[in-house]
């Protein structure tokens, strides 16, 4: 994985697939860094989406012109004049956006564009040693920039047999690195999309009450993932679905 995002799955993932049903058809509206994608099997057919425009313009970079964006982080100077330049200022240039998103995500601290990260890890070497893999990972991906609800209203209910949907959103009460939490009304269009899709589908969120009353509201099934330390406090983290689970659900 080769961004280095705030709220990632890459250490719960394979929790959290274990409650994954078989499909044929993986689908992410919510794709973020891929830190659920990179780290499962990979499904015979993949559709991801996110309405970050920086996170797209990335990854399709990455599919599209791996080798330029190759020379153009080697070329990268690691500097506070840099980071202070890119926190003011955008990119026209679809290079050197990706670059400066990997800039601001990958050398800062909690990746969140304010001060430069300092620690063990070398995020150049991290990026070299991953980017191929991601790059082949990426192979007939099909990747989206859309508001969710659009993204959603694209999918074909004949082949909801196939499919398993997984969102990652924007937890309620909290905040990611560039925008706003889910509002309880965005959280309710989530799920009202997620049913009309019928197709299966999993959500991971913390135990916010909001949640949990939709979940039993619409009879779904609420499974205890595990303690997860946000930057405030501790959360309970779930994993809402709408199919049996092999564990125990918090309704059984």
């Amino acid at each position: 994985m080769i961004l280095r995002r705030l709220g990632n799955k890459k250490k719960i993932s394979d929790e959290i697939q274990k409650h994954f049903p078989p499909h044929k058809m993986y689908v992410e509206p919510f794709f973020g860094a891929g830190g659920m994608f990179f780290y499962k099997p990979k499904a015979k057919y993949n559709i991801v989406n996110d309405l970050d425009s920086d996170v797209f313009n990335l990854f399709n970079i990455v599919m599209r012109s791996k080798d330029e964006l190759l020379k153009g982080f080697k070329k990268l100077p690691i500097h506070s004049d840099l980071l202070d330049y890119w926190n003011k200022n955008t990119e026209d240039d679809l290079i050197i956006k990706a670059l400066r998103f990997l800039y601001l995500s990958n050398f800062t601290f909690m990746g969140n564009g304010g001060s430069q990260f300092n620690g063990a890890e070398n995020p150049k070497e991290i990026f070299y040693s991953k980017l191929d893999a991601t790059f082949d990972y990426l192979d007939n991906v099909q990747f989206f920039n859309k508001d969710f609800s659009k993204f959603l209203s694209l999918l074909r209910e004949k082949n909801s047999d196939i499919t398993l949907i997984y969102c990652d959103p924007p937890y309620l009460g909290t905040n990611d690195n560039y925008s706003n939490s889910f509002t309880e009304a965005q959280s309710e269009q989530l799920f009202n999309a997620l049913e009309e899709s019928k197709c299966k589908f999993a959500v991971s969120e913390f135990n916010h009450p909001f949640i949990l009353e939709q979940a039993e509201k619409r009879g779904l099934n609420v499974i205890i993932i595990g303690e997860r330390q946000n930057l405030k406090n501790r959360r309970t983290e779930i994993l809402v679905t709408n199919y049996e689970n092999r564990q125990p659900s918090l309704f059984a």
